[in-house]
């Protein structure tokens, strides 16, 4: 989980600046004329009521324009934002929602405008604030989203998702010592962050620090069907060589959901360590049915029926190793030297 990002296309051309002088700008008529359509949803279609018996209710259109938000109807949205703002520009409130609908928009800059005028109209929007913080987490500024992130933090001293953010800064900025802090920090505060024991899991595992386990568990007993957190800590256990739990958190993971990556090391640890052929050879089997272009699982496959002397299947796997990767050097080492 490196950002957290919105992928949505932009559709609208509409261009908004953010400004005192807004005000001036023409009123766009964005009523929707289908409110007595069946098939407009019951909510929308009220909203759509409301607003053509009051067209400058500004309160309306923001409300009309949050059902939008929540619908990813990015265009519509920014309209009811745009009236919303020319009849009162006062509101802290309706910059965030128009951050929020150009955020998601992949208008960054935009966002980051009308973020900032928010926090102009009210310096302790802490929602405003932290969104900031979020879009300079998002483009890797993170001196100024951490800057941001300090001022939530003098408004409200608990907020753990402001701590969690802190250390996302900190792990892309390489300090793993403060990231792990500010993430320890966050699971005080909200002993349910599942996201923040799972970051805790990740950068202790990457330290080879044993408390990787029992933060992995604590993710698991928030989210007892997270394939991330199972196989963070099947891997964790056999980065760490222990290969009894390594086997046993990966055969709970394959209960929960069919995972090329558990097969996969389940396979290499049957091959390399406890030297179950058999159960190697079907472990890979089971990447590859998953993923037909696995080519390390085709590899491995391919060594395992070597070991077993099986020389016509193992010859099969390395080609179809080059048949997917023509540069796939240790297939063709072995190759080479069985043929």
């Amino acid at each position: 989980m490196k950002k957290i990002i919105y992928s949505l296309l932009f559709l609208s051309t509409i261009t908004f600046f953010i400004s005192c002088g807004n005000e001036g700008e023409k009123v766009v008529d964005n009523v929707k004329k289908d409110s007595a359509q069946v098939n407009t949803p019951e909510e929308l279609a009220k909203l759509n009521e409301a607003i053509e018996k009051d067209p400058n209710n500004a309160d309306l259109l923001h409300q009309r324009a949050l059902y939008f938000l929540d619908k990813q109807e990015v265009n519509d949205g920014i309209l009811d934002m745009i009236n919303a703002l020319n009849i009162d520009s006062s509101k802290s409130e309706y910059y965030v929602t128009i951050s929020n609908l150009y955020f998601i928009g992949n208008k960054t800059g935009k966002s980051k405008l009308a973020l900032e005028r928010a926090i102009a109209l009210d310096e302790k929007n802490v929602e405003a604030i932290m969104k900031l913080a979020e879009l300079y987490l998002y483009v890797a500024q993170h001196d100024k989203s951490i800057e941001y992130l300090n001022k939530a933090l003098k408004i409200d001293m608990y907020n753990a998702k402001a701590y969690f953010m802190k250390g996302m800064n900190f792990k892309e900025m390489k300090d793993t010592a403060k990231a792990i802090s500010s993430m320890q920090t966050a699971v005080e505060q909200d002993q349910l962050y599942y996201q923040a024991f799972m970051q805790l899991g990740i950068l202790c595992a990457a330290k080879h620090n044993p408390l990787a386990v029992q933060y992995y568990k604590n993710a698991i007993r928030l989210n007892a069907k997270s394939s991330e957190a199972w196989y963070g800590l099947g891997k964790h256990y056999q980065d760490e060589e222990d290969y009894a739990n390594a086997l046993s958190t990966y055969k709970s993971l394959l209960d929960i959901e069919p995972n090329k990556n558990a097969h996969y090391n389940t396979a290499v640890i049957h091959l390399i360590n406890t030297r179950k052929y058999d159960l190697a050879i079907a472990h890979f089997s089971d990447a590859i049915k998953i993923d037909p272009k696995y080519v390390d699982a085709y590899y491995g496959r391919g060594v395992t029926y070597q070991k077993i002397g099986d020389k016509t299947n193992a010859i099969a796997d390395f080609r179809s190793c080059l048949a997917l990767t023509p540069e796939y050097e240790p297939a063709k080492i072995e190759l080479q030297k069985m043929e």
